[in-house]
């Protein structure tokens, strides 16, 4: 049976960093989400009409939680729910998959929302981590109490992700590596790697989305077994099978 959308209450909007963290009551979430799922979120109104993919930030026994960050008129608008406010939602979408249990993580901005959730599966690893400024560096401790190396640096102060991997690019070997940030960022990252560490690497594609079911065909990405559809096969992709020019 198709999932169907439900209406959740906000039970807390706070800021965190540069971004905002929203969170809703549900108590089957916990039961059903994994690593490689999200969720498509909405408003009851029809403006603006079509609801939005995002990953999942937290996911506890009785709520969940995203990372959001204002870019058009629908994520402004999410930015400001309050307390008691009924969102749709839709999910748990998308491919599931079993993440290791240590590995690389890389993240660029609101890319550490799912690798965030993917390393409260882990036991540790490493986090290479980079942002506009150092106020868009969210979860430091967090990752550290989770047993990981976290390396980070800021464009504000002349760094980016790619520099923190050429500089430390043997800490990549014999491990699986997760990527998650813009298309620029994640055609360096594979441009840095060598071919046994692209062997061993994955990255989370991100699209706009209509539906999240694969009836729209919105996001659809080109890979080398011809399209896949980023919310029924993905976000999760080996790096090696994704064209990314």
């Amino acid at each position: 049976m198709a999932p169907i959308f439900k209406i959740l209450p906000v039970l807390e909007n706070k800021k965190l960093g540069t971004y905002r963290k929203v969170t809703l009551a549900d108590k089957q979430m916990y039961k059903l989400a994994e690593c490689g799922n999200f969720v498509m979120i909405g408003f009851l109104t029809l403006d603006p009409y079509l609801p939005r993919p995002f990953s999942f930030l937290e996911v506890n026994k009785n709520t969940f939680s995203i990372l959001v960050k204002v870019k058009g008129k629908g994520t402004q608008r999410l930015s400001r729910v309050r307390e008691g406010d009924n969102l749709k939602v839709l999910g748990p979408l998308g491919k599931k998959f079993c993440s290791p249990k240590e590995g690389v993580l890389i993240a660029g901005g609101i890319g550490i929302a799912p690798v965030y959730y993917q390393s409260k599966h882990m036991n540790g690893g490493i986090l290479f981590y980079g942002g506009k400024s150092k106020k868009d560096l969210i979860f430091i401790k967090e990752f550290k109490e989770n047993g990981f190396k976290v390396r980070t640096t800021n464009e504000e102060d002349g760094g980016l992700v790619t520099n923190l991997i050429k500089k430390h690019a043997e800490e990549l070997n014999e491990k699986q590596i997760f990527v998650c940030g813009t298309i620029e960022m994640i055609k360096s990252v594979r441009n840095i790697l060598n071919k046994e560490q692209i062997d061993n690497a994955y990255v989370y594609m991100e699209e706009r989305m209509g539906c999240g079911l694969g009836g729209c065909k919105s996001c659809a990405v080109a890979t080398t077994e011809g399209y896949k559809l980023i919310c029924t096969e993905g976000p999760i992709f080996p790096l090696k099978e994704v064209s990314l020019d």
